[in-house]
């Protein structure tokens, strides 16, 4: 270990080591050991910040110039932070994209500083296009404090040009939520009053260049923030997508309420316990502008007393919707009719059919809503996907081909047969893949069942790809292939992983 010592006073000094030659300054910061002392060398002067920094992002093999950057919470990228934070060459910079993973860290400091750090990082940035942001999970010290550095962190992020931000937390539901019983947060417009830290308050002449914005957490501290942001940029925000609300339900529709977005083109909403009837309002007031609507996993509270039948919701997407992505339930009790979605042309329905108390297989809801789906008059591609939860194919396919009360299988009882909409069918199976000898025995019966099938796409966990290409010593694979196509000899049939085809 080389052991070294000199003193630096000003850029004029004659004390100051730059006449020492660069060779040999290389030389003493490739003996520094210590990343730490490294970084406190680069302090020293901007000669030794030039060659230290050099030498530190080398040791990590991290380019600080690339235009995506993505770090988490391990011990590498933390002091990768710790570099970025410092290195004064960033100044001015312009990054495309940025993804930060705060991980469990459950040490306070720890996490404040990081959170510091990364502001600091940010602010030397004339622009970041993208970021990526995934919040710690625990957080047990001053509240205050936390909300104080989080704000200022995202509201520097927002400064830089920022056109998306998603934001998520590091578990389900991070945050502890008051009780139900406390009432709601004051109107929205009164959440922002004495919220912004000192010094830190958003400035109003910021360009509104926010399009898409990702919100995976909905804790109180933050709701105020996202208020403001959505208000401030609502005439740029096209993209707006909410996950995991399982928390601050009513604060969410109280916001909703006091929305306006009118360029939004898409909304989703999954994974959540929201109340109908303030989305519906909100919807209703967007009217042709929504391309994009995805909308499951969503339990109601409070329950409504009735279904809306989609019949509020026509003038809203009947001449804009393109792709819709929904549950069953959905289809039968909030999605408009078909029919009068003119601009429709793929349709994904989300399948988590469960057994029930008895152990049998419920796919009711999804032979519901492919009937709904029979008055829909244009070509779409329609996309059926097993959700990881919910049963496979093999399941549906048992239940719709046994024998009912003595009575054979009825190819012009099935829903499919009605659907002439239908030219392409996309079946994700989900981890179930296709080498059920159930699946690859009825499914060929099932396909010919579509009047006007011209596609038909397989995906599937990768454990089943065998089954489509056949292995040496079988020829199970070859089988099903075959009896694909002897049932749809017209039909265009590929496997959607890789670049297998059949």
């Amino acid at each position: 270990m080389v052991t070294f010592s000199f003193t630096v006073h000003n850029e004029d000094n004659a004390q100051h080591p730059r006449w020492i030659p660069t060779e040999l300054l290389i030389g003493i910061i490739e003996e520094v050991e210590s990343n730490d002392d490294l970084l406190a060398l680069a302090s020293a002067s901007r000669r030794f910040h030039d060659l230290a920094m050099v030498n530190f992002f080398a040791r990590y093999k991290f380019d600080p110039f690339s235009k995506e950057l993505k770090l988490d919470s391990l011990e590498g990228s933390c002091k990768i932070l710790e570099g970025l934070a410092v290195y004064i060459d960033l100044m001015g910079s312009s990054i495309y994209q940025l993804s930060y993973n705060f991980g469990y860290t459950r040490n306070n400091l720890q996490l404040l500083q990081r959170v510091r750090l990364l502001t600091r990082y940010v602010s030397k940035l004339s622009s970041v296009s993208y970021v990526t942001l995934t919040l710690a999970a625990q957080y047990s010290g001053d509240a205050k404090q936390w909300k104080d550095v989080s704000v200022v962190l995202l509201n520097t992020i927002l400064a830089r040009s920022c056109r998306g931000i998603h934001i998520m937390s590091s578990q389900l539901s991070s945050f502890h939520e008051e009780p139900k019983n406390m009432p709601p947060s004051s109107k929205p417009v009164d959440w922002v009053k004495d919220y912004w830290p000192a010094g830190h308050s958003p400035p109003n002449d910021n360009p509104k260049l926010l399009k898409s914005c990702f919100v995976q957490t909905f804790p109180r501290f933050l709701r105020p923030f996202y208020f403001h942001t959505f208000n401030a940029n609502a005439a740029s925000i096209t993209d707006l997508s909410f996950k995991n609300l399982f928390g601050g339900g009513a604060d969410w529709a109280t916001m909703l309420a006091n929305l306006h977005f009118p360029n939004l083109q898409r909304l989703k909403i999954i994974y959540g316990v929201i109340a109908r009837d303030p989305l519906v309002k909100f919807l209703a007031r967007h009217p042709g502008t929504l391309t994009n609507f995805e909308y499951h996993h969503i339990r109601y509270d409070p329950r409504p007393k009735s279904p809306i039948r989609g019949r509020p919701l026509e003038p809203v997407f009947q001449t804009s919707l393109e792709t819709l992505t929904t549950s069953p339930e959905h289809i039968m009790n909030f999605v408009p009719s078909f029919s009068s979605l003119k601009r429709l042309h793929d349709v994904e329905i989300k399948i988590e059919e469960l057994m029930t108390q008895s152990g049998n297989a419920n796919f009711t809801a999804l032979e519901g809503a492919l009937r709904v789906l029979e008055n829909c008059t244009n070509r779409i591609t329609l996309t059926l996907t097993i959700t990881h939860t919910g049963l496979g194919f093999g399941a549906w396919f048992t239940q719709m081909f046994a024998p009912t009360h003595g009575a054979g299988f009825r190819a012009v009882a099935r829903p499919e047969s009605k659907l002439r909409c239908v030219e392409t069918l996309v079946m994700d199976n989900g981890n179930w893949g296709f080498t059920d000898n159930i699946v690859t025995v009825l499914l060929p019966r099932w396909l010919v069942l579509f009047p006007q099938l011209r596609v038909l796409v397989l995906r599937g966990g990768r454990q089943s790809q065998k089954s489509f290409v056949g292995d040496e010593d079988s020829t199970s694979g070859n089988t099903f292939v075959t009896a694909l196509k002897e049932a749809c000899p017209d039909v265009y049939i590929e496997y959607g992983i890789g670049s297998s085809y059949i």
